[in-house]
Order: structure tokens, then C-alpha cells, then sequence
């Protein structure tokens, strides 16, 4: 179970942190003053810390006494309304994202979840010892997840998506329901963003993971992998109705406050299992090649746009010959 520390002095503020988290999954200890945080820091350390900025408790100077001991913990800061240019303190003092109040649940957990994956991902990227060549089985799954631009065996993201879509591919060849893989990449995030902060373009992907997240049903998962890349797996789906999907995520990416107006390019893939029973090629790796190749296409017409890769049915036999 992941941990997480709250540092808030309001008791119905720290009694909704709480509840929010620990819906998620998170095993959760609030205390109300800075001492205490250190303490809890020092002796049990949380893997995210959540600190409010208040008259009795100034978060931004425990974010900068925590970051001096423990760099690697990540922080969020929370902001009420009123405070000026909250994004430009919080990155003054270290905090890897803020949230400005008022505050939801979806946004509180996508920001608390996207912060430890950042940092998964960061501690991931120090060169681990050669691994063994991979068997030929699994070398087209490899090569399409580098393509999409996961890390591969030993990325939580990678292991979570391969073991997801086998399983589902497996039910709907047995249960004959079509399954779809949707990549997302933000259109010309580096150009957009240069001049933010790091805490500042946190808090951008965590909003975009909220609203992509908030676009979606409940059994749709959402991974962010790169930053700016998401993959959506909806099960259930077929071409019409992902493509549906697709174009209201779209819409939903220009909504995004801090980039006004942000576009996003996006390839779709679909496995649309023939109502007569037959062998079948469809793979995990044809599923993020087709979606991957569909994606680079979006993006050399211009981003901002969804296409799709037409793949023939490999459970149709031809006809018979004369």
C-alpha cells in the first residue's frame, strides 16, 4: 500500500485529504504542524508528502526543510484561492506541483499519483546492468513499447499495459467483444511549455491526466507514460464508439486552463473479433504498432487529430476457389 503524509492544521480540510486518499488506496497520516511533519518524515517517511500553506503552518518552509533532507520525496503544496502567483512559489520553494483550491477528489488523487510515477519513472532511468537478450517471442512487444515510448521489461507502466491488454485480448477472442488502444501525445509540448517551471508542468500533466481521466468510463484505464503520452485501453469498444472517444478527449484538451487551447494528436487502434470463431494474429505488439503508426501520422498532417489504422481481419477465410 502506498503512503502518503498530510500537513494540514484545518481539521475538515485534513479529514477530506484523507478521505480522498485513502479511497485510492493510500495509507494516510495527518498531522497539523510543521515539527510533526519533519518528525513523520525523519522516522516513517511517506512516499508523497501534501502540505497545505496556512497562518499556522507555512507549507512552503517545511517544503524547503524536507527538500534539504529527502530531495528524492516529492511534495505538493495547496494553495487556498487568494494566494498570488501560487505556481511561482511553489517552484521557488521546491515543491514538485501545487494545487489551488478548491479542491476535488480526482484532482487531488490524479496529481498525488502522477507525482510518484514522475519519480518512478526518473529513478527507472539510471542505467540498470544489461539485461539477457529477450526471447523471440517477446522481441515484437519490446520493439512496439519503445516505439510508444514505455521503458519496457522492468517499467511498472509497461508490465501493467502487457499483462492488461493479454488478458483482455484473450477475452474477447473467447468472448468475441472488440477491445481499443488509443495513444495521446500533446501537440508541441516542449515549444509550449519552455518557460514553465518543473512543478509548473507537473501540475499541467496532472490536469490533463484529470481531464482525459474525466472523459472516459469507469472500466477505460488511463497510463501516462512519456511526458505529454498517454495510452487510454477501452474495453468493450468498437471502432465507431473509440472514435467517439477520441474526438470528445480531444475537445477536452483545449480546455486545459494553464495552455489555453492545447492540442492533441492521437492514433487509434481497434480488434474487432469476426462473428465466426478462427485463428487470429491480433497481439499486444500489433495493437500499439497500429495505434503508434497511427499516431505518427496525426501528428505529420498537423496534430490535432485522431486516425486509424485499418487492419484486415485475419479471422475471415477467403472464399473457396473454384
Amino acid at each position: 500500500m502506498r503512503s502518503a503524509l498530510i500537513a494540514e492544521p484545518a481539521i475538515p480540510v485534513a479529514t477530506a485529504l484523507r478521505k480522498f486518499l485513502e479511497s485510492a488506496g493510500y495509507a494516510v497520516i495527518v498531522v497539523s504542524t510543521a515539527s510533526e511533519a519533519l518528525r513523520e518524515v525523519r522516522t516513517s517517511p511517506p512516499e508523497v508528502l501534501v502540505a497545505s500553506l496556512s497562518p499556522s503552518l507555512d507549507g512552503e518552509e517545511l517544503c524547503r526543510e524536507v527538500k534539504q533532507e529527502s530531495p528524492e520525496l516529492p511534495v505538493l503544496l495547496l494553495y487556498m484561492p487568494e494566494e498570488e502567483n501560487p505556481e511561482d512559489r511553489a517552484a521557488a520553494a521546491g515543491a514538485d506541483a501545487c494545487l489551488v483550491g478548491p479542491l476535488k477528489r480526482t484532482t487531488v488523487i490524479t496529481s498525488v499519483s502522477l507525482l510518484l510515477q514522475l519519480y518512478e519513472a526518473r529513478a527507472a532511468s539510471k542505467p540498470p546492468p544489461p539485461p539477457p537478450p529477450p526471447p523471440p517471442a517477446a522481441e515484437a512487444d519490446d520493439l512496439a513499447a519503445r516505439k510508444l515510448g514505455l521503458e519496457g521489461p522492468g517499467s511498472a507502466d509497461f508490465d501493467f499495459l502487457k499483462r492488461l491488454l493479454l488478458m483482455e485480448v484473450k477475452r474477447s477472442r473467447r468472448y468475441r467483444y472488440p477491445i481499443a488502444l488509443l495513444l495521446l501525445e500533446l501537440d508541441h509540448l516542449n515549444e509550449r511549455t519552455a518557460q514553465l517551471g518543473a512543478a509548473q508542468r507537473t501540475t499541467l500533466l496532472a490536469e490533463t491526466l484529470g481531464l482525459i481521466s474525466g472523459g472516459v468510463r469507469d472500466i477505460d484505464v488511463i497510463v501516462p507514460t512519456t511526458e505529454g503520452k498517454f495510452v487510454a485501453f477501452l474495453p468493450h469498444t468498437p471502432k465507431v464508439g473509440a472514435l467517439v472517444v477520441a474526438e470528445r478527449l480531444r475537445q477536452r484538451v483545449k480546455t486545459l486552463s494553464r495552455l489555453p487551447n492545447m492540442s492533441v494528436s492521437m492514433g487509434l487502434s481497434v480488434f474487432e473479433p469476426s462473428p465466426v470463431r478462427g485463428q487470429t494474429q491480433v497481439s499486444f505488439g500489433n495493437l500499439m504498432k497500429d495505434a503508434s503508426e497511427a499516431l505518427r501520422r496525426a501528428q505529420s498532417d498537423g496534430g490535432d487529430r485522431v486516425e486509424y489504422t485499418e487492419r484486415e481481419n485475419p479471422e475471415e477465410e477467403p472464399p473457396p476457389e473454384d
